[in-house]
């Protein structure tokens, strides 16, 4: 992970957002990407920090967006202009307070971040690698912090890129350093010599990462299996007057307020607050209804536009129990401007995993957030 883990000082990120031709959507996107910054910034299990709390939003920049002229540059996304302005911006920030990461609120590609990177002098960070930062940051629970490390080695495994060293010749490393070679050289078939490299520093890379993706897929496969034993038993065992346990999984976009909804309904009190991915690790808790019947709602993690493929994938153990589910409630914040994209982002990611289009056309549809006029 890119960046630093002291709740004392949490990073300080400068917010650039490429600018879209509707002003209302631009305002949404960009609203979106500081909010985004600001939950990795912010501390979590109660640590205040002063100076953290009194800082205010991040700072951020909106910039020409090269696909709206079609000119997007395959080198660093940016024209030459816009990134030389940029960086002209954070060395004017970091004369009042040294910034730890740029955040674009795009998809780059491997080559795009790493030429920014070198370009700007710092850690880049696009809408994929921020989300997975955020996940990493916010996971507690061991199955959390395995399928965010999934999801990290899965991004990471595309951001392993060549680039041009000083001399020219391809080379491995964010400044072009020179390709290192392992020390693990084919054998030498008892004639006394090497018969050569056997590893680039990017082949032994890519073998360290593929070969923790597996140790991580088994240990998340061990999860995925006592949450299904947990599942039966819970349906066998758990119910009130001899009927099964019915669970409920609360689904919505992140900061839709489902944290809330859960505590309120089952009075666990919950940890929720106002800002993006607050809740990562999936919690149960019973409710009985008032006909006397006992369910399980279950608080589930928070959908988000262009949510990275890495995570879905790294967190199906976790997204099952949506799948499992035998009834769906969704919660929408009726205060965002662009409500029909939060609902239209959560069915598809729905559709995602795998849910049934029957249970999701008779899903219960919960307002959160509404204005009320006195």
């Amino acid at each position: 992970f890119v960046l630093s883990r002291d709740p004392a000082h949490p990073p300080r990120l400068l917010v650039v957002q490429p600018r879209l031709r509707r002003g209302a959507l631009l305002d949404s996107k960009l609203s979106e990407a500081l909010n985004l910054a600001s939950s990795l910034e912010e501390s979590r299990d109660g640590f205040e920090h002063a100076e953290s709390a009194a800082k205010g939003a991040p700072p951020h920049l909106v910039v020409q967006n090269p696909a709206s002229r079609g000119r997007n540059h395959a080198d660093t996304y940016f024209g030459p202009g816009t990134v030389d302005n940029i960086k002209c911006y954070l060395r004017a920030l970091d004369e009042k307070e040294e910034l730890d990461a740029v955040f674009v609120n795009t998809l780059l590609s491997g080559v795009q971040q790493r030429n920014l990177e070198v370009a700007w002098g710092k850690p880049v960070l696009d809408r994929v690698g921020l989300i997975i930062e955020i996940f990493n940051a916010h996971a507690e629970t061991k199955e959390a912090k395995l399928q965010s490390e999934l999801a990290a080695l899965m991004y990471m495994k595309t951001r392993l890129v060549r680039v041009r060293g000083p001399g020219g010749k391809l080379a491995f490393g964010a400044s072009g350093e020179a390709e290192v070679v392992s020390a693990r050289g084919r054998g030498s078939g008892g004639r006394g010599f090497m018969s050569g490299a056997g590893e680039t520093e990017l082949q032994l890379q890519r073998r360290r990462i593929q070969e923790r993706r597996l140790s991580l897929l088994a240990q998340i496969e061990d999860v995925r299996r006592t949450r299904a034993i947990q599942r039966s038993s819970r349906k066998r065992h758990g119910g009130s007057f001899g009927q099964d346990l019915v669970t409920v999984a609360v689904v919505g976009y992140t900061n839709a307020g489902k944290s809330t909804l859960v505590s309120a309904l089952s009075g666990a009190g919950l940890y929720s607050d106002d800002r993006l991915f607050a809740t990562v690790d999936p919690r149960l808790r019973s409710v009985i209804l008032p006909s006397g019947r006992k369910i399980l709602l279950s608080d589930t993690v928070g959908f988000i536009s262009d949510l990275p493929v890495q995570l879905v994938e790294a967190f199906h153990a976790t997204l099952e129990e949506v799948a499992e589910a035998d009834m769906l409630v969704h919660v929408l914040d009726s205060s965002a401007p662009n409500l029909e994209e939060h609902r239209s982002t959560v069915l598809q990611v729905l559709q995602q995993i795998g849910v049934s289009q029957d249970k999701i056309n008779n899903m219960i549809e919960v307002w959160n957030k509404v204005p009320i006029k006195i």
